[in-house]
């Protein structure tokens, strides 16, 4: 009879710590994982955190926690996983160091718990809501490298600020010089002193630059290492534009992967201007478009302002993009094309490829 007995409360006894695990073991149990920084630049090292909390009499003893990091939305293959041996009241804090290579915004939005019961004889799980991202700014170029079309715009600028009048700032009144501007004669002073006499104006120092990121491509298999460098180009000229006191306008026709639409950040010249610039840069999907780049260059030439210089930045240099760069380039002096492109993009080059720079005002190749 006893040997009969034994397996039956075996028996049942399996099952009864099977039952209370299934329907308790969740109980009072949670968990989280938080990233350490808030922001920081790509190939940087940051710290993700994992707690986990088990606040019942209850003890695991095993659960496993897994998450896995989202970049700009998309599966980026990172996936981590932990096991912990929690007892009854214990809270468990791990740390574990990541270092982030590509720029984007990394979220962890869920994170999933496995159990079992004491022999494993079925698998538990709950997936817990997580609330936590970082955002990685773009990996910013040399600045050396930007020297001589920096030095050029900034010596266009420069020359700018003291050729262009502010029609809102009165300085004094003069004789009449020939050139001046019809709409400039002050007749009534004119008619007291028989001569023509003109207004003259201070001059403008609000200029600002506007930056047009192009992801236009002419082919599918483009070299994505010049446009990630397109990227990087327009995050450190607007580091060092804002340095230096020249507000930035940043838009660009390459989607923002989590609101899908074409980001634009209006003027501004600060370090809280320069991280939004930086987020926008870092959220941009450039294998997808919006507007074409030859459409947005010649909204430039209708909106076109005398206070503004514009800096359009791309590694595609066809045909129709430098038509219409070349038509904005008739209208204003103020403009800029830069075009990252490769090494073997430079020795596969058609001749008239390789004339753009001497052919087209301000073009430039950054050369990778």
């Amino acid at each position: 009879m006893p040997v009969i007995i034994i397996p039956i409360i075996v028996g049942l006894l399996i099952y009864l710590q099977k039952w209370v695990y299934e329907r308790f073991w969740s109980r009072n149990l949670d968990a989280e994982a938080a990233f350490r920084d808030h922001t920081l630049s790509a190939g940087c090292e940051t710290e993700i955190t994992e707690r986990m909390t088990n606040a019942k009499i209850l003890p695991l003893p095993w659960v496993q926690m897994k998450f896995e990091i989202l970049r700009n939305g998309k599966t980026d293959n990172l996936f981590r996983a932990e096991l912990f041996n929690i007892l009854f009241h214990q809270q468990i804090v791990r740390k574990s160091k990541i270092t982030l290579e590509k720029r984007g915004i990394y979220q962890i939005s869920q994170v999933s718990l496995f159990s079992s019961d004491l022999f494993i004889s079925g698998k538990l799980y709950k997936h817990y809501p997580n609330r936590t991202s970082v955002t990685v700014f773009p990996q910013k170029l040399p600045e050396s490298d930007l020297d001589v079309p920096y030095e050029k715009l900034t010596g266009d600028i420069a020359t700018r600020r003291y050729t262009l009048e502010d029609p809102f700032l009165f300085k004094g009144i003069r004789q009449y010089q020939q050139g001046d501007s019809f709409k400039n004669i002050n007749f009534k002073a004119s008619a007291r002193s028989g001569e023509w006499l003109v207004n003259t104006h201070e001059y403008t120092l609000d200029q600002k630059v506007r930056i047009l990121l192009l992801a236009d491509r002419s082919f599918l298999y483009a070299e994505e290492q010049e446009y990630e460098a397109a990227l990087s180009y327009a995050a450190t000229l607007t580091g060092r534009l804002e340095e230096e006191g020249v507000p930035v306008i940043l838009e660009s026709n390459a989607l923002d992967a989590l609101e899908n639409k074409q980001p634009f950040v209006p003027e501004g010249c600060s370090q809280n201007h320069t991280d939004a610039v930086l987020e926008a840069l870092a959220r941009l999907d450039l294998t997808r478009t919006g507007e074409k780049g030859q459409d947005m260059i010649r909204r430039l030439i209708d909106q076109r302002s005398a206070d503004e210089y514009y800096v359009i930045i791309c590694p595609e240099h066809s045909k129709v993009l430098m038509e219409a760069y070349q038509e904005l380039a008739e209208y204003t002096t103020a403009c800029m094309y830069i075009a990252p492109v490769t090494y073997r993009a430079i020795t596969a080059m058609k001749e008239e490829e390789a004339r753009l720079e001497k052919s087209v005002p301000n073009f430039f190749y950054y050369k990778l």
